[in-house]
C-alpha cells in the first residue's frame, strides 16, 4: 500500500460517497472540507501508507481559503453523471453554474445570516449511482479499514458542522488564509 496514491479528485468523490452518499450541503462546506482535507487529512494518510498527488491548490480569497480546483473538478463530475448539483433555493435543479469562482460562497454566506440576500442560493452537492459505482471499484479498494474509518469520521465531523462554526475553525488555525476575507469580523461575532 505504500506506493499507492490518489490525487485531490478522487478524494473529492470519496468524500461524497462516504456515509451512503450523504450530501454535501453548501459550498463553504464543501470548499473547506476540502481544504482541511489537504492540510490535516493528507498527512496523516501519509502515516498509514497512503500518499496523496495533486491536491487542490488553496489561496487566500474572499471568504478565507478558496481553491478553483475543487469547482473545476465538480463541474467534471456533474458533467460526467457523477454528482448532481442543486440549488435548493431554486425550483429547479442547476443546470449551469456561471458564477462557480466565489459566486456560491458570496450567495451562501449571505443565506446562513452573515449578510442580506435577496436570492438565498444554497446549493447541495449529491453523488449519484454512477460517481459510487466508480468510487467502489476504483478507490475503495486502494485504502484499508483505517483509512476509510478516518475519511468516514472527517466526513461526519464536516457535515455536522455549521458554515459559521467551520469558518471559526479555519479562520482561527489558519490565519494566513484569511488576509483577503470580507467577512472576518462578521466569522468571529458571536451573535
Amino acid at each position: 500500500m505504500s506506493n499507492k496514491k490518489l490525487n485531490g479528485a478522487d478524494y473529492l468523490l470519496l468524500l461524497l460517497c462516504l456515509d451512503n452518499r450523504a450530501p454535501i450541503y453548501g459550498a463553504i462546506r464543501l470548499e473547506k472540507m476540502m481544504f482541511l482535507f489537504n492540510e490535516e487529512i493528507a498527512p496523516r494518510l501519509k502515516e498509514t501508507g497512503l500518499d496523496s498527488d495533486k491536491l487542490p491548490g488553496f489561496i487566500s480569497y474572499n471568504f478565507g481559503p478558496f481553491s478553483k480546483d475543487v469547482y473545476e473538478q465538480v463541474e467534471l463530475f456533474k458533467g460526467i453523471g457523477f454528482l448532481q448539483v442543486t440549488d435548493l433555493k431554486a425550483r429547479e435543479e442547476l443546470i449551469e453554474a456561471d458564477d462557480w469562482e466565489e459566486g456560491p460562497f458570496d450567495e451562501e454566506l449571505r443565506y446562513s445570516g452573515f449578510q442580506l440576500n435577496e436570492e438565498k442560493r444554497y446549493y447541495k452537492y449529491q453523488m449519484l449511482k454512477l460517481g459510487e459505482e466508480y468510487v467502489n471499484s476504483k478507490i475503495i479498494p486502494e485504502l484499508t479499514p483505517e483509512q476509510l474509518s478516518m475519511l468516514l469520521q472527517f466526513k461526519k465531523k464536516i457535515t455536522s458542522l455549521s458554515p459559521k462554526q467551520i469558518l471559526r475553525y479555519v479562520y482561527t488555525k489558519y490565519p494566513q488564509y484569511t488576509s483577503n476575507s470580507l467577512i472576518k469580523d462578521e466569522v468571529f461575532d458571536d451573535d
